[in-house]
């Protein structure tokens, strides 16, 4: 009889300790996930509560400006991206934004009704590698967990991040159900999730509060939040959200603010969601858009119409100075307010030595950039200098034929001298 009690003791204790020691690995994963933990296979401290769950994006239709007329706004391919643009619109002001960097400069724009509110914002940032790497953990180089990951196609992991919930099923400890639902996580999936745990926490930005997955176009997209405010228990009374797009090994983002609340800002935020596409930076779109922008009427170019045909034909050739110049010099001839003109002015200073103001109050320019136009206009004088001693000359000899020759010979160097003084406008008609 003890013999018995005995086996039977010692199979229960065989089965408990089975039981334990097959789930033991969902508790320890539980912790990591929810307190964080610290052993010689996986440390990681606590995480925030977004990082734990991810949901599909949705966009939902609006009456407004989605449904407006084409003819107000209009799809251009602006650096990596094609997005649209307010070109004709009577009530949204156009802002570029104009920030500088070592390689490119990030580019957007701020969109402003009339009376200077901004509803809007947008701004291309800088593009970098798709890196699966994370911090060294021993427990991802165990050859059953790692093999795994490996397995995993960049294209999954890409969802994963912005879709998959890292929670373990809730029930009670006599929920039979409950006990079948964790142990179809096998150990694999365990460690994948932990992975993914630790990709989230090193590849989002601090700031961030929700992650979603924009199944239409594969867009990863990240709701942030102003920390400081945050800290203070205040809420922003923007929506900031940074769209992530992944193509060919490489992560290329935008960030786009919209305003709570707001029924022309809301359907802003859906117009330029649903209309972004990812497309490569290229010099073919600078010279299309730009042609373009030369087949609008003179009093078209110098509005927003034509600044944003010439801004976004810029975007894909920001080395060349002579499309900021034009920007500038064109605006200067229209009505643009300074608010326009300012970002300009400033990049162009900073990164060419000249605001290229055709106003001789308002350049601004460095000293070599000084000496480089006085030379010119030196050159350009003494030209026209010479070129009027001619005319005296052929005046006073009088040698012509017909007063009809002497009007065209004149006609000419008129010509001729604006087409001198206007040299330096690209591609001049």
């Amino acid at each position: 009889m003890k013999a018995i009690i005995l086996l039977i003791f010692i199979g229960l204790t065989l089965v408990i300790s089975t039981f334990l020691v097959s789930f033991s690995p969902y508790h320890f994963y539980n912790s990591a996930v929810t307190k964080g933990m610290s052993s010689k296979f996986f440390t990681i401290e606590q995480t925030q509560n977004y990082l734990h769950s991810g949901k599909y994006y949705s966009l939902n239709k609006m009456d407004g400006l989605s449904s407006e007329s084409k003819e107000l706004w209009e799809v251009f391919h602006f650096q990596n991206f094609e997005l649209p643009l307010p070109i004709k619109h009577p009530v949204i002001e156009f802002i570029p934004i104009v920030e500088r960097r070592k390689n490119r400069p990030i580019l957007g724009a701020k969109l402003k009704l009339r009376n200077k509110s901004v509803i809007a914002e947008f701004k291309i940032l800088e593009s970098y590698k798709f890196d699966r790497k994370t911090r060294h953990h021993k427990l991802f180089e165990l050859p059953f967990f790692k093999n795994y990951l490996l397995s995993v196609d960049d294209k999954t992991l890409w969802k994963d991040m912005f879709t998959k919930s890292l929670k373990l099923p809730q029930g009670s400890f006599l929920d039979v159900e409950y006990w079948k639902a964790l142990w179809k996580i096998s150990y694999k999936e365990l460690a994948y999730n932990l992975y993914l745990l630790q990709f989230r926490k090193e590849f989002l930005p601090s700031n961030a509060r929700a992650l979603s997955y924009y199944s239409n176009k594969s867009f990863g997209i990240v709701e942030l939040i102003d920390v400081e405010k945050a800290s203070i228990g205040l809420e922003g009374i923007f929506r900031d959200e940074m769209v992530y797009v992944f193509d060919k090994g490489f992560i290329h983002k935008v960030k786009i603010s919209t305003k709570y609340e707001d029924m022309i800002s809301e359907a802003i935020r859906i117009k330029f969601i649903s209309s972004l596409v990812y497309r490569p930076s290229e010099e073919s779109s600078s010279i299309e858009i730009y042609a373009r922008y030369k087949n609008l009427a003179y009093h078209r170019r110098i509005t927003q119409e034509g600044f944003t045909f010439l801004f976004a034909a810029w975007s894909h050739v920001t080395e060349k100075k002579e499309y900021i110049k034009e920007m500038i010099q064109f605006l200067e001839r229209g009505k643009m307010s300074y608010e326009v003109l300012a970002p300009l002015y400033d990049y162009s200073y900073k990164e060419f030595g000249s605001n290229f103001s055709i106003m001789r109050d308002n350049l601004r320019e460095n000293e070599a950039e000084k000496l480089k136009r006085k030379i010119k206009e030196e050159a350009a004088a003494e030209k026209l200098k010479l070129e009027q001693e001619d005319l005296n000359t052929v005046k006073e000899e009088g040698d012509f034929e017909n007063e009809d020759e002497k009007v065209k010979y004149f006609l000419e160097k008129a010509k001729d001298s604006e087409a001198l003084e206007d040299s330096n406008i690209l591609y001049k008609d």
